[in-house]
């Protein structure tokens, strides 16, 4: 078993928990201030930004729900990859900015970059039985 040793199953317990807040907290957000998430979509050059932005943040908290109660959690970490592939070059083109608007959309660009490795580590732990999950962890 892959969470057999002391600590394992809270550990992931907690990161889970961790990387679930993160990502809700960052798709609210945007669904709470949707006006504006979708004008400054619509600045970034974003495709169909009035409907993109909150299908992708539905999907994003989807994701994040499912990592969270460990149900689906393959299905939860390909929703999280796919909303960070997707909007991460997009939004956060730090390559086409200077000064400080450079420094901050490389900073986001990172973490999205890091989220998206541990939605990786989630993908790839997917196959396995997660402690404390309220749903089957394989499809």
């Amino acid at each position: 078993m892959v969470f057999e040793s002391t600590g394992a199953g809270a550990a992931l317990l907690l990161g889970r928990g961790l990387f679930a807040a993160v990502l809700g907290f960052m798709a609210l957000g945007n669904l709470l201030d949707l006006e504006e998430t979708v004008g400054y979509a619509e600045h970034k050059g974003a495709p169909a930004p009035r409907i993109l932005v909150p299908l992708s943040s539905v999907a994003l908290i989807g994701g994040a729900a499912s990592i969270l109660l460990g149900a689906f959690p393959a299905v939860g970490a390909l929703l999280v990859i796919g909303f960070l592939v997707g909007v991460t070059p997009v939004m956060h083109d730090f390559w086409g900015q200077e000064g400080e608007d450079r420094q901050n959309e490389l900073i986001h660009f990172l973490k999205n970059a890091g989220l998206a490795g541990a939605a990786l580590v989630f993908l790839a732990l997917s196959t396995a039985a997660w402690p404390y999950a309220v749903g089957p962890s394989v499809v």
